[in-house]
């Protein structure tokens, strides 16, 4: 049961690294103290730099601390997740920075989806209740929803001010990869990333409106251009599939100031995949690959352009995958040459692009 929150999530928001600040040997200590299977000692010590990083305003480290604090909680102590959820509520109310308050947000909401998704089998077929009862393990499956929609919702408030706080400014509680920041530049792409994980799920139990949105306008899969005029609009305005869309559509727009970066190209590449996957329109594919062709030649002097042009063989490798001899189907014909234009695009991008990700991805397919 100590686990059903899981500590992947402290750990994508947790950085193990050294800070440059008065806290720097306790963590050290921390670390030392939990290597030799002290927990309860690393328990008492974060407790106390939890403290004093309150006392000195560092939000930071406050909410590092408070990573830790929960990991410790889930080893020592039973029914732990309550009390963790509680406690960031509380951090939530207390944070007097409206970006940290964010980030707290997004990380509730992640908790309480990755809760769900450990436990799905807990909540299908528990009825709605008229109340919210403060366990959250209770909940039936739409309260659970609403929940983890809202504080998504609400972390991704004040987008301009999200907008314009560097990532890096944030190392303190973040584990940093080489070349992480060109795809995250900011923290708005960070938390509208990560509530794209919960958005962009195929759980489609989780509600039953009257009205069920669908993917049905071609537009949709359209130019980013196009695409990033579309007027959004919907009756359920809890669907999963709408939300992301408009997430997608915000990310896009915040970056088309330079549609050659490689947060612009790898969120569109993400969003054409998204809609192909759950458009209802029949001729999806042909629309599609003629949009990853022109996406392709709009940005065709950039190295940037081989995303687009490896998404285009992989989807040329896929048709040829249907392809059966001996299948009598005439509608056969069309995919029976799929792979060998798949190969020589990847072939024709590595040429052109030499060293590009485009260029990697296509040595692989």
């Amino acid at each position: 049961m100590k686990n059903y929150i899981s500590i992947l999530m402290i750990i994508c928001f947790a950085s193990f690294s050294n800070t440059q600040n008065n806290n720097e040997n306790f963590w050290k200590e921390v670390a030392k103290l939990e290597k030799d299977g002290l927990t309860q000692s690393a328990s008492e010590l974060v407790n106390k730099i939890y403290e004093s990083a309150g006392e000195n305003n560092l939000a930071q480290e406050r909410i590092k601390a408070l990573l830790y604090k929960s990991k410790y909680m889930l080893i020592l102590e039973e029914e732990a997740q309550v009390k963790i959820i509680s406690q960031f509520k509380d951090e939530i109310d207390y944070a007097n920075n409206s970006v940290e308050k964010h980030i707290l947000e997004n990380m509730l909401a992640t908790m309480y989806w990755q809760y769900f998704q450990q436990n799905r089998y807990r909540f299908y077929n528990r009825t709605k209740t008229a109340e919210k009862p403060e366990d959250f393990r209770t909940w039936d499956l739409q309260t659970l929803f609403n929940e983890i929609h809202n504080y998504f919702q609400r972390s991704l408030n004040n987008a301009l001010v999200l907008q314009q706080e560097p990532l890096k400014n944030y190392s303190t509680l973040l584990k940093d990869y080489n070349g992480s920041k060109d795809y995250r530049p900011t923290v708005y792409d960070l938390l509208s990333h990560n509530a794209l994980n919960f958005y962009k799920t195929d759980e489609n139990s989780i509600t039953r409106p009257s009205y069920k949105y669908k993917i049905e306008d071609p537009l949709l899969l359209a130019s980013s251009n196009d695409f990033i005029k579309i007027a959004l609009s919907s009756k359920d305005s809890l669907s999963l599939q709408f939300n992301a869309l408009k997430i997608y559509q915000k990310l896009l727009k915040f970056h088309d100031k330079d549609i050659t970066s490689k947060a612009f190209v790898t969120v569109d590449v993400e969003r054409l995949r998204f809609v192909a996957q759950h458009a209802t329109f029949t001729n999806k594919e042909e629309i599609l690959i003629e949009t990853l062709k022109g996406q392709s030649q709009k940005i065709k002097a950039s190295p940037r352009a081989s995303l687009y042009l490896y998404e285009l063989a992989r989807r040329r490798n896929t048709q040829g995958q249907k392809y059966n001899s001996l299948l009598p189907d005439p509608a056969m014909a069309n995919f029976q040459f799929k792979r060998k234009e798949a190969l020589e695009l990847c072939d024709e991008t590595i040429k052109n692009y030499p060293k590009s990700e485009g260029a990697k991805k296509c040595e692989v397919l």
